[in-house]
Order: C-alpha cells, then sequence, then structure tokens
C-alpha cells in the first residue's frame, strides 16, 4: 500500500501580539467613611473640646486689666470731701403766724486751701409733707433779727453769710436766720430741717436735722 504521508505542516511562528504598552494606573485612596450620626468616636470628641473651648489664661489676664481699668476710672473720678458740715442746734420764734428760725452749724475745712460760701439756703418739711425753702437773711439784718427775737440769742455765734472765706484746716462755728410762712407750733412739729452751703469751685455741703421727740 502506498505510504499515505500527511504533508508536513507549515510551523506557525508563534510571535506576540503586540499590544500598546500602557502604564499601570495608581489606585485611589479611598475617602475615609464619614462616621455616622448617631456614632462620634471619642477621640473626635476630646479633640473637639480642645480646640472651641478659649485658653483659660488670656481670659483671666482680660480680666484682670478690665478690673484695673475700672478701679482707676472710678478713683479718678470720686470727688473728696471739702468739708463736713453739721447742725448744732435749732431754735425758733413766733413772727405773726411766721417762723423766725436760727440755725447754727458747725463747718470743718478739711482741705488745702481756703472755702468761700457762695450761698445759703435752708428748707423744712412739715409734719403734712410740705417743703418751705428760705435763703439764709443778710448779715447786716441778722443782728437786727436776734435783738427783735430773743428766743433767737439762744443759737447766738458767728454769723454764717455769703462770701465767708474759711481758711484752711480750720472750723467755723455759726448761725444763719431764716423765715418761713408757717405757725411755730407746726414749725416744733416738723419732719426734718435741711441746711445746703454752696461753696466756689467745690461741691454743695448738706446736712439735716431730725427734731428729738419730746418726752
Amino acid at each position: 500500500m502506498p505510504d499515505e504521508t500527511t504533508p508536513n505542516a507549515q510551523p506557525t511562528s508563534s510571535q506576540p501580539s503586540a499590544s500598546p504598552t500602557t502604564k499601570p494606573q495608581a489606585s485611589k485612596p479611598q475617602a475615609a467613611s464619614a462616621p455616622s450620626a448617631g456614632h462620634i468616636p471619642i477621640t473626635e470628641e476630646m479633640d473637639s473640646a480642645k480646640w472651641t473651648l478659649p485658653p483659660i489664661v488670656p481670659l483671666l489676664v482680660a480680666a484682670v486689666l478690665v478690673a484695673i481699668v475700672v478701679s482707676v476710672v472710678v478713683f479718678s473720678n470720686k470727688t473728696k470731701p471739702s468739708a463736713s458740715l453739721a447742725i448744732t442746734k435749732v431754735v425758733s420764734a413766733a413772727q405773726e403766724g411766721n417762723t423766725m428760725v436760727a440755725i447754727q452749724i458747725k463747718l470743718d475745712n478739711q482741705v488745702e486751701g481756703p472755702l468761700w460760701i457762695k450761698e445759703i439756703k435752708a428748707e423744712v418739711e412739715t409734719a403734712d409733707g410740705k417743703k418751705y425753702s428760705d435763703s439764709a437773711a443778710p448779715g447786716v439784718d441778722a443782728p437786727r433779727y436776734m435783738e427783735a427775737f430773743p428766743p433767737l440769742a439762744e443759737a447766738k455765734a458767728d454769723w454764717l453769710r455769703e462770701d465767708l472765706k474759711i481758711p484752711t484746716k480750720t472750723s467755723f462755728n455759726g448761725v444763719a436766720i431764716f423765715s418761713y410762712p408757717v405757725a411755730k407750733t407746726a414749725f416744733d412739729a416738723r419732719r426734718q430741717v435741711t441746711l445746703r452751703i454752696q461753696l466756689y469751685d467745690r461741691p454743695t455741703l448738706v446736712a439735716t436735722n431730725v427734731p428729738t421727740p419730746a418726752p
């Protein structure tokens, strides 16, 4: 039999496929997943508190500075007393439905420099709450009133008058006379008498006298 020869198969050349070379892409980092609303890590809570709470030292320094400023303003605006005034005696005398009143005072000058009296006024408040005010009688008329109404002599002293100079570091005992349109009985039953002495370039001095109840 004839030999059946299988024709030799052509060898197939295995050539590598030409494929374009591509660079490997770097994998993108995945974003950290945000914590759920119902679960916040404890470390985040502590970190948040650390950054939201203000530091204590600057607050303390600011508070101390504010206190110092307030103290300086208060003490710089505080008016030092220029004198002390006290009513030492009040005497009254009837005058045809009116009342003549002698008010004796003691004034202490506590500052360096003299005090000059500008104006003298006294106000009486009666038992029914009504108030009556009067200016002190001029110094030239005061002696005449004292002679015309002898009960006023009980409060006799140097005359307290306008433009009176009180030297520094001295005390002055004086008296001023006033007149009020009330009966003597109404004046004697008064609630109080308030004396005001206005000074030049100084605060006004005020003194109040409340009568002692009769036994």
